[in-house]
């Protein structure tokens, strides 16, 4: 009997100066890695010097695309200009098995936390990312502690240049463990974890030793291709249930819905939920329309805990008796707080057919 055929999911951090890939066997539940540095030249096109490694990287053990169930790209720049580029960098064999999900650094390292055991995220957990004078940080902190617990990941930077921390400076590690001192003063944190080139070398004497009392501390260059490829597990449930609040560029902190009726009382149903990038970030949702041609939607917004609404009425429908026309809403953004809702009727049957028309209803977030 040959060997089961087991899931694994690929993660690519294309960086600007290496490329990191791993991968997760889910029937090991392990993750292996791979990091291919890019030279000056290689690093004027990151991208496509990145995707060459990882190809050649391929070839060299025998394995294609389809050895994955899934491919997760993550990148430091994920603006338009860099996501269309690495869509066209990739080839239609590629597209048609995958499709190409791009996930910012922020959100990687977050899907890696939520992916482990619960004692790593059910309390503060932090990532510091030191490369060049700056020191980026992502603190994922419990902000309810009740029955149904609550999480936010914020994500911020530190210019290391006005606390006199310069790399290979003689003083750096001085500098260093007493600015740790004091931001973890302000940000506690039980588990640490580190990456970017800034702490390579053996400079971290103090900075470790500070680090380490009482804190579990882990360096690692390849935690956010390790959090890419963990997409493949699904998706994080405090995320799909709005618990997990993501404050940093690109993420969606409000979700669209709508009231329905549940045993006589009305209920918030969100068709699009928080914690991911606007551009990942869609729902749909089928509704039976009553004697109104009128939809109300609600935009709730997590961060500040409000509520808006905004009203659609749709035109031009035939005559129907209540209850006997169907409409698909499907919600899409355009950007951190814009976006369009569309509206198809979808008719009732065959005794009311569908017309296909579409509405669309732009909104925009009061962030």
């Amino acid at each position: 009997m040959g060997e089961l055929e087991t899931r694994k999911f690929a993660g690519i951090d294309l960086g600007r100066q290496a490329v990191r890939f791993s991968v997760y066997d889910e029937a090991a539940a392990e993750t292996t890695e791979e990091s291919f540095l890019l030279s000056e030249k290689e690093q004027e096109d990151f991208i496509g010097s990145g995707l060459f490694y990882v190809r050649r990287h391929l070839e060299e053990s025998h394995k294609s695309w389809d050895a994955y169930q899934g491919v997760y790209f993550t990148m430091e720049d994920t603006g338009k200009e860099a996501r269309k580029y690495l869509t066209e960098q990739l080839d239609d064999e590629f597209k048609k098995r995958h499709s190409v999900q791009i996930i910012t650094h922020f959100r990687a390292f977050v899907e890696y936390v939520f992916h482990q055991e619960r004692a790593v995220w059910d309390r503060n957990t932090l990532l510091l990312d030191y490369s060049g004078d700056v020191l980026r940080y992502i603190l994922v902190e419990q902000i309810r502690p009740s029955r149904q617990k609550a999480y936010r990941a914020v994500l911020k930077e530190i210019n290391l240049s006005e606390y006199g921390i310069h790399a290979g400076d003689e003083n750096q590690d001085y500098h260093f463990s007493r600015l740790m001192k004091q931001f973890l003063v302000k940000n506690p944190a039980h588990i640490i974890f580190l990456t970017g080139d800034g702490f390579e070398g053996n400079w971290m004497k103090k900075t470790l030793t500070y680090l380490c009392a009482g804190r579990r501390v882990f360096l690692g260059q390849n935690l956010y291709a390790n959090g890419a490829c963990l997409l493949g597990l699904g998706p994080v449930q405090l995320m799909e249930d709005g618990l997990l609040l993501m404050q940093g560029p690109d993420m969606v902190s409000h979700t669209i819905g709508i009231l329905a009726q549940e045993s006589g009382k009305p209920r918030y149903v969100p068709i699009t939920s928080i914690g991911r990038e606007w551009y990942n970030t869609e729902g749909s949702m089928d509704i039976i329309l009553d004697k109104s041609q009128k939809v109300e939607f609600f935009y709730h917004n997590s961060q500040a805990n409000e509520m808006e609404g905004a009203v659609c009425e749709i035109k031009d429908l035939p005559a129907r008796p209540p209850k006997t026309t169907r409409i698909r809403i499907e919600v899409r953004f355009t950007s951190q707080t814009d976006g369009v809702i569309l509206l198809k009727d979808l008719g009732f049957g065959e005794m009311f057919p569908a017309t296909g028309k579409v509405t669309v209803f732009p909104f925009k977030l009061i962030s």
